[in-house]
């Protein structure tokens, strides 16, 4: 698909008209009109303006190889393109130097967040998660439980309610299967305590958790990963949107690049990952 076929569609989908977009985009109706006509392209100062426009990344805009891509390599990218994965050298709260780092989904704009949730209700849909009652573990996460709740039921027709811990001992959320949303996780201290709140309050834990990222990091004393101990210790099952080894393969198969520290990546996963 061309550049302005593909603009042409986003216009129809969002129901404005060419001079509707020209005004949005600060051009001509002309521009446009000549655009999605593929007499001309736009200007390469205007494609980040008609991508924001219309919610959606610059590879989106010019359909880099998405219709190839799984979900898990899309977040992958989605998550390069919008700076939650880093790469350089960083210090975790574990004290480990890592050479890759996951920002999650905070301070994030509207159509970060929105596409954000819709990549955690492909999971869930995914996984065919029963639950009943998507929960976030503080009020940080209100967006992400918003977005991927309002996403379940626009593209899923799933209808799920939604809360946050601090009102999760609610009668009318204590009586539903929760799914508990949350960005990720390393050791597991976070969500091993957000689990045990939960169950103080409600009488029981949640049945499953969306996480965005599981590192696949064992802990000092176990060859265990966090998920596979909190999986157990809790009977509850944790469904990240990728791994550690999404990563990898999305490094090797050039999805994504590294730099300089694609070496470095797999050197961490053979001293850190657990089983």
């Amino acid at each position: 698909m061309k550049i302005g076929d593909k603009i042409r569609s986003l216009r129809k989908n969002k129901h404005i008209t060419q001079a509707q977009l020209a005004e949005a985009l600060c051009v001509s109706s002309q521009s446009v009109s000549k655009w999605e006509n593929c007499l001309s392209v736009p200007d390469i100062s205007v494609l980040p303006v008609i991508a924001r426009y219309f919610g959606i990344t610059m590879d989106e805009l010019f359909n880099y190889r998405l219709e190839a891509l799984n979900y898990k390599e899309r977040f992958i990218r989605f998550m390069i393109n919008n700076g939650m994965l880093r790469f350089g050298e960083f210090t975790l709260k574990s004290g480990r130097e890592s050479p890759y780092l996951i920002h999650g989904g905070y301070n994030l704009t509207g159509c970060q967040i929105s596409k954000l949730g819709e990549f955690y209700a492909e999971c869930i849909r995914e996984h065919n998660i029963d639950g009943n009652c998507l929960a976030g573990i503080d009020t940080r996460e209100i967006p992400l439980v918003i977005a991927a709740s309002m996403t379940l039921f626009s593209k899923y027709g799933i209808d799920a309610y939604h809360c946050v811990d601090l009102s999760i001992e609610n009668e009318a959320f204590a009586s539903r299967d929760i799914t508990l949303i949350t960005d990720t996780f390393t050791s597991g201290r976070t969500l091993s305590y957000a689990l045990d709140n939960i169950k103080s309050k409600i009488g029981k834990y949640p049945s499953d958790i969306v996480v965005c990222v599981d590192r696949m990091e064992k802990d000092e004393n176990s060859p265990f990963s966090a998920k596979h101990v909190i999986e157990k210790r809790y009977g509850t099952k944790i469904h990240p949107i990728v791994n550690f080894d999404d990563i990898i393969r999305a490094v090797d198969s050039c999805i994504i690049s590294a730099g300089d520290y694609a070496d470095r990546l797999k050197e961490y996963g053979e001293c850190y990952k657990g089983i």
